[in-house]
């Protein structure tokens, strides 16, 4: 009898679901990152890993030819520069002649240029200078010549041939689901790269002078506004509004022109304002970018270092640095230019991608990244990560937001055959030590300073013991009685409707704190998760629509006079020490041992 018992106890927990935490972090956010061993190993590992890449000139990543810097960067005051890297390519140190523009020696000041990096910018501007008031208001509110031609297309009624530019609204256009053509007369348009012949030659039909589709402007001579809307309304939709994502550089000309009728002012003045100026972004141009603030592969014009992309700039003409970057990235994960809310509403997904972890934003694009720490048996932790990327000429940048730990890394490359992907193979290069270590670290300070032993006062039966372990999220409870009831097995039951065959019971950050009136002192709360991890995981290939993971529906689904069962609030003193748990539907204050 004893034998078989143990089968079944052995069964359950091989076959045991799956801890589902809610979006965000599991753990308080690490701090003291300088004395961390599990971030200082992860630093170590990196450092092993550039040193030898420095010396790489294998194809993949050509170090003789090919500059970058890499910085990550934290919120937190006392490590806002968590790690930094900085290559200068040979051929870039002994170049000549026409070919030694710029700097010779790489730094985290080293200028770069974006591409459409330079997208981040622009939708922090929106957001800085009017919010989230008007995006879903149409852009024909805005734009005179799109209400206009949105007028001719309900007439013609022809929408394979016509945007319905007032269905498109402005987060449409800064979230890339307009449906809109990519660009005008720059990137991608033939006739500007290659002469008749040539495209004739390619099997392309000539075309006339008088043809009207035949954009007059481009990459020189630059499109004004009128030869820009001209052209743009001779373009047919990719999709209508909403549809499918697909790319677009000209939303972003749009969004400017709509903010600087708004404002009344222009669009690189708006920048300088909300964002540039109070970030002290000196190593940040919009236009030009003197030539001896950054590494130029070769000559300036090759290079694209001289490139202008006229009134397209807020889609990706701007120049920075990686200690730039790093401050724009702080202060967005910081909120120190926009509300809590707003940074909350823009470190969103806004669509899917056809790549099941993919996602965008505005402007980002979103990788939902399964954390390495956990196996598919142990959590379902998700980790958000929000990516921007550009590149133009001989440059390659990429910005990457992780706000589950306030971290992120900037980095930006030079080279005049810079190999494919390489931005996000360093990326990935980063991701593989970073979240490990930060999750290990955020566990580690967590159960420093939140398990143990936690008792009420005054002769009540009462207490709750928490712990951590190593391959689930979050604080677990190993044991909670309540005035001499297992509360732990009641609150499960519960919660889910029915006697569980193995609970399990999590607690989880809120991000919810009060600041008490000394100034120092807090109440911080967390969300409890209660789970039946005995019934059995369900992996995505053998269950369709069925899953176990859908905690988040049950949220405050136990109250006992308003309070809700899953709501935990600890008291934390002046130095950071935890003093007392409270229950608030148990109406119980339980002190920390």
């Amino acid at each position: 009898m004893k034998s078989k018992s143990l089968l079944l106890a052995i069964a359950a927990t091989a076959f045991a679901a799956p801890n589902c935490p809610p979006l965000g972090p599991v753990f308080p956010k690490p701090t003291n990152l300088a004395s961390s061993p599990e971030i200082r190993a992860a630093i170590e590992t990196l450092t092993t890993i550039f040193k030898d890449r420095d010396n790489d000139n294998s194809p993949s990543v050509l170090a003789n030819s090919t500059s970058w810097s890499i910085e990550i960067f934290s919120t937190n005051p006392n490590n806002p520069t968590v790690f930094e890297w900085h290559h200068t390519a040979p051929e870039l140190a002994a170049a000549t002649g026409n070919n030694s523009f710029g700097v010779k020696k790489i730094d985290g000041n080293s200028v770069y240029r974006l591409g459409s990096l330079t997208k981040v910018f622009a939708v922090y501007t929106w957001l800085a200078q009017d919010g989230m008031d008007k995006w879903n208001e149409p852009i024909t509110k805005y734009i005179p010549e799109l209400r206009d031609a949105a007028e001719r297309a309900k007439s013609a009624n022809d929408p394979v041939k016509n945007v319905p530019w007032d269905q498109v609204t402005i987060a449409s256009l800064a979230g890339q689901m307009s449906g809109a053509i990519r660009d005008y007369g720059l990137m991608g348009e033939m006739t500007q790269q290659y002469s008749q012949e040539v495209a004739v030659a390619l099997g392309f039909p000539p075309l006339n002078n008088s043809d009207p589709t035949l954009p007059p402007c481009g990459a020189w001579p630059l499109c004004n506004r009128t030869e820009f809307f001209n052209g743009l309304l001779q373009a047919h939709p990719s999709y209508a509004p909403f549809t499918s994502p697909a790319y677009t550089n000209t939303g972003y000309q749009i969004l400017a022109y709509a903010l600087e009728s708004i404002k009344g002012k222009s669009f690189e003045t708006l920048m300088t304002e909300s964002i540039l100026r109070p970030l002290g972004l000196n190593n940040t141009y919009y236009v030009y970018a003197p030539a001896e603030v950054g590494p130029i592969p070769g000559n300036r014009t090759d290079s694209g270092w001289d490139w202008q992309l006229g009134d397209e700039n807020p889609a990706g003409n701007m120049f920075s640095s990686v200690s730039d970057l790093s401050k724009l990235g702080r202060s967005i994960l910081a909120s120190s230019i926009l509300s809590p809310s707003l940074t909350n509403a823009w470190l969103k997904p806004m669509a899917f991608t056809s790549e099941l972890y993919a996602g965008l934003s505005t402007p980002w694009g979103v990788r939902r990244i399964p954390h390495p720490s956990y196996t598919p048996t142990t959590a379902k932790r998700v980790v958000d990560s929000f990516n921007k990327a550009g590149r133009i000429g001989y440059y390659s940048a990429l910005l990457t937001l992780l706000p589950d730990y306030d971290i992120g890394f900037s980095i930006a490359i030079a080279g005049a055959n810079i190999p494919g992907n390489t931005n996000f193979n360093l990326a990935d290069i980063l991701g593989k030590h970073l979240l490990p270590a930060f999750e290990s670290a955020g566990r580690k300070q967590a159960a420093e300073k939140y398990t143990g032993l936690y008792v009420a006062e005054g002769g009540t039966n009462s207490s709750l013991r928490l712990t951590t372990q190593n391959d689930r999220p979050g604080l677990g409870i190993e044991s909670w009685i309540s005035n001499g009831t297992d509360m732990q097995a009641v609150s499960v039951a519960l919660a889910a409707g029915y006697t569980p065959i193995q609970g399990s019971i999590r607690l989880y950050p809120t991000g919810l704190e009060t600041v008490m009136k000394d100034g120092k002192s807090k109440k911080i709360a967390f969300k409890g998760v209660y789970e039946d991890i005995g019934l059995g995981a369900r992996p995505y290939e053998d269950n369709m629509f069925s899953t176990d993971c859908g905690t988040w529906v049950s949220f405050t689904g136990v109250t006992y006079g308003t309070h809700a069962l899953d709501q935990f609030v600890f008291e934390v003193d002046e130095e950071g020490r935890v003093k007392s748990l409270e229950i608030l539907a148990l109406r119980s204050v339980l002190k920390k041992r």
